[in-house]
This record gives C-alpha cells, structure tokens and sequence, in this order.
C-alpha cells in the first residue's frame, strides 16, 4: 500500500488482466459526505425549512441511501483516473468495478476494479514461415455464366403482347386482397416475377400465378404455407386471395453478338468482352489465392505466437457481431460456408441463438488475435504509415468506387474524423506485407 489519503495496490489477474484494489482514507469521505449534503440541502425544498437550513440529520433520514450511494461513486470517480494515470500500464478499456460500498461516515472507502491491458507481445519465428499459394484460375464456365449475367442486367421489360394468359418468365404487377392467418390484404400491390419462385413475395404465389388472365380483376388464390422457415404464426396456414392484375410484362434480354458487347461499352465485339472477362476473373482469382495464401501465414504466425486476450474484450467484441445485423449476417455466412465444405449438398438451417453465440465468440478471438500479434510484428518492424500512404489509399477507393478523392474521404472522416483507423488498417496490411516478404512461398500442388 503506498501514500495517503488514498491508498492502492495492484494484483495480477492473468497476463493481460490487473485487479486495482483501493482504500480512501475516512477523512476524505466525512468531507465528500459533508459536500453532498451541503449541497442537498441547497437544492431540495422541504416544508418549514429556508433552502440551506434542513438539518442534517433529517436529510440523512431521507436522503442517506441515496447520498451514500453517490458520493461513493464520485470518490471512485475522482480517484481511480488519478491513481491509473500514475503508471504506465497499457489499458485497452474503461476499468469495470467489481466491488463497491456506500460511503459511510468515519469508515474508509474500500473498491476494487478489475483493468484490461493490452497484450504485450515479443514476437518470434515470424522469418521463414513456409506456405503453399495456388495459381489463379479462370474455367470456360465462369466466362459464359458471367456473359449471361451481364446479359440478364442489360433485359428490358416490354407489355405482353398478342396472348392473354401469364407464361412463366413473365414479370406481373398486381394488386392482392385476403388473408393469410393474422396478416390482412387489401389491394396491396406486388411486383411478382414468374420466373423465380424462390424470390416470391409470397410462398407458392409467384407459382399459382402462371396461366392467369392478363385482364384479371378477382382471380381466386388459395396458397398453404410451407412449415419450415416462417415464423410459427403462419408457417403451414392458408390463405385465401383475390388477385387484380395491373400490368403484366414480358422479359427481352439483348442476343449475345458484337451489338450486345458495344452496349456494355467494354468492348467492340463479343470475343473482346470474353477476354476482358476472362482477364478479370483471373486477376480477381489470383488475388482471391494471395489472399488465402496471407491468411495461412497469419495462422502459422499466430500458432507460433498465442495472444493472451482479455476475457471482457472478447465478450464486448461478441456482443457486437450479434446485436449488429450486419455483423450477424457475417458469422451466418461463415456458418453456411462451414457447412458446404462438411457437405456441399446439404441444405442450409438457420442456425441456433447458441450456434450464433458460439460463432461470435470464435470470430472475436480470431480477429482480436490477429490484430494484436499484427500490432506486434509492426512495432518490432518499425513499421509507419506516412500521409503519402493515406493520400494513395484513398486515391484507389475513389478510382473504385468512381468518386473523386475528396469525398471519398469526407465520407471516411464522418466515423474516423482523424483517420487513426484507417492508418491503423493500413499500418497492419503493411506488416502484412512484411511477413509475406519474410516467408517461403511455393507453389501449390
């Protein structure tokens, strides 16, 4: 224990976790309590009494939880900074109070708090690494399946003409009025393409749709709702309907030829469009194989160096991935990728709120575990990130996204006003660079 009026130690926890244990002498708590209740005294309004003039002991009959309570917590307030301040640990987050009493008169205050630091990480074996990396790869299917998508961009819906009846491939606008258990509909219009069920504003419409009169005004629907992947208010009921079509169009997708290549305006002919296709899927491959190549070098790196992580960072990182929805939609991915390269024919389920839970958890222990030891490597390799970095940065996500520079960085800067986070980014792919450039590649097999 160390000085006065307010002593403290430190205890380790784990390596990357110290508990700040603190005794505030009882002097300066009387005087924290004599404030509080001066204080109080000004600002309520008690019946016979001046503001000021209340004696104590009766705002201490009323008030005295509560006083106690707050002037607790503003000496820890106004301690714990001070003491934590004095060293020079590195602290990654806000310190969490484990314990904590009332402020009581002529009793010292006792806390403590638990402290997160930062890992602190020596870096070893991070020359030499050895790795395989594929060659990038380019099939005659992914040319011809990219050539029809580009075609199915470039379609024009024109109105049906010289057949009265819906064919499928036809897209209808209709407007639909019933019930399907608690949900009623009435002359809500939908835009339905008969030509893919799976995207059916309702189950099974897209479907029952086709063979309708074009100049239908109540055409009767009975649709019965598939038992699995509705919620359970409506999955296996039927509804009952009447459909008035709107419009009703057919689809017109360009013929593959040179015109059709000029349209795109990326090539003169088709043959020229099918290379420019080609070059791109493979240079998109080959970075795609230095990108799976870089990640094994960071799971051989992190094998050969374990980071030690503080449990309530990873919980708080996890926390996040599961109440953002973006972040939800990631780790759902992950676990459909996991689940194709078990069975690739399988179909995907939903996974459970404990299978998401646990997903979280992996991916905020891999992801905080490749920072750190990233961080490391940067620091041992001295490695700085200059305005010129930023500046060529920011100038290849404007050629990207067709902007000029400028707003593209206005627009970084409305969430990362100094770009510290983007030169921390760029700072570890830099030090990706450097463990790439220290590593033995070979081809893969």
């Amino acid at each position: 224990m160390q000085g006065s009026p307010v002593r403290f130690e430190f205890e380790d926890v784990s390596p990357v976790e110290k508990r700040l244990k603190v005794e505030i002498d009882k002097a300066q708590v009387n005087k924290k309590l004599d404030d509080s209740y001066r204080q109080l005294g000004r600002q309520v309004n008690l019946k016979g009494f001046r503001p000021g003039k209340a004696p104590r002991p009766l705002l201490e009959s009323m008030f005295g939880k509560k006083v106690a309570g707050d002037a607790a917590r503003e000496l820890v307030n106004e301690t714990i900074g001070d003491i934590i301040g004095q060293q020079t640990l590195r602290i990654i987050s806000e310190p969490i109070l484990e314990e904590l009493a009332d402020a009581q008169k002529d009793v010292p205050l006792r806390y403590s708090a638990r402290i997160e630091l930062m890992p602190q990480i020596d870096v070893k074996e991070y020359e030499g690494i050895a790795v395989t990396k594929r060659e990038g790869k380019v099939t005659d299917e992914q040319v011809t399946a990219e050539l029809e998508r580009r075609r199915q961009a470039h379609q024009e819906l024109k109105p049906i003409e010289g057949r009265d009846k819906a064919e499928a491939g036809d897209v209808l606008t209709i407007l639909l009025t019933g019930t399907l258990s608690h949900l009623t509909y009435k002359d809500k219009e939908m835009h339905v393409d008969l030509g893919k069920p799976d995207q059916s504003p309702i189950p099974g419409l897209a479907a029952a749709l086709v063979g309708i009169a074009l100049d239908a005004t109540a055409h009767p629907v009975e649709l019965t709702m598939p038992t699995e992947g509705l919620p359970k208010e409506l999955g296996g009921k039927t509804g009952h309907f009447k459909v008035a079509v709107k419009a009703a169009h057919i689809k017109h997708v360009p013929a593959l030829d040179d015109d059709f290549a000029k349209d795109t305006g990326e090539a003169d002919s088709l043959d020229q469009l099918k290379e420019k296709i080609r070059a791109n899927i493979l240079e998109e491959d080959t970075e795609e194989a230095r990108h799976e190549m870089r990640l094994s070098l960071v799971d051989e790196l992190l094998k050969r160096n374990p980071v030690p992580l503080p449990p309530g960072l990873i919980s708080r990182l996890a926390r996040n991935f599961l109440e953002n929805e973006r972040g939800r939609l990631q780790l759902q991915m992950k676990l459909l990728q996991e689940q194709r390269k078990e069975n690739p024919d399988a179909k995907f389920t939903m996974p459970t709120p404990e299978q998401l839970v646990a997903a979280a958890q992996a991916e905020a222990v891999r992801n905080l575990s490749i920072e750190f030891v990233m961080m490391a490597l940067a620091d041992k390799e001295k490695v700085e990130i200059t305005d010129a970095d930023v500046d060529t940065h920011l100038a290849e996500l404007a050629k990207e996204r067709d902007k000029n520079v400028a707003r593209v960085k206005a627009e970084i800067q409305r969430e990362d006003p100094g770009l510290q986070q983007l030169r921390a980014q760029l700072r570890l792919e830099k030090a990706l660079d450097v463990l790439e450039s220290k590593a033995v590649i070979s081809p893969k097999a």
